[in-house]
């Protein structure tokens, strides 16, 4: 099956892309993970927030850096980093996966986890909708 879920460290993956929900205004987002990923890829942030702020990243929209070792797909699920993540804004980035994910080059994905706990319990049931049928192996991190 390609659709599993798993708990553990997103940032140990040997995926060849990692995914992650981030924010509209690209705004580094102070969360133990963001933080780790921001200091491992500081460059692609850089980049990521120089096209949110010449108007081209809208929420919902994905952003992919392709990097030697591991790629990162930004998942825009909120419009600031104080926000709260937007189910409207999961199902397109997910259906947009599911859809496009040969376009983008994409041959195994990681999905860290979205949105706080609270939030992941409304989001899951629509990650899995769109994410079960691809045939894209991916794994999905669930918040511990």
């Amino acid at each position: 099956m390609p659709l599993q879920f798993v708990t553990g460290d997103p940032l140990t993956t040997t995926a060849q892309t990692l995914a992650f929900g981030f924010n509209a205004k690209g705004r580094v987002e102070v969360a133990a993970f963001e933080t780790q990923l921001y200091d491992a890829y500081p460059a692609a942030f850089a980049s990521f927030r120089k096209q949110c702020n010449s108007g081209r990243i809208k929420p919902g929209m994905l952003w992919l850096w392709r990097e030697e070792r591991l790629n990162l797909l930004f998942l825009v699920v909120r419009e600031s980093s104080v926000g709260m993540t937007r189910m409207r804004f999961v199902e397109n980035a997910v259906m947009t996966i599911a859809r496009d994910y040969e376009l983008y080059g994409l041959t195994s994905l990681a999905l860290a986890p979205l949105g706080s706990r609270e939030e992941w319990s409304l989001l899951r049931p629509v990650v899995e909708y769109w994410l079960k049928s691809c045939a894209l192996p991916i794994r999905v991190y669930e918040q511990t």
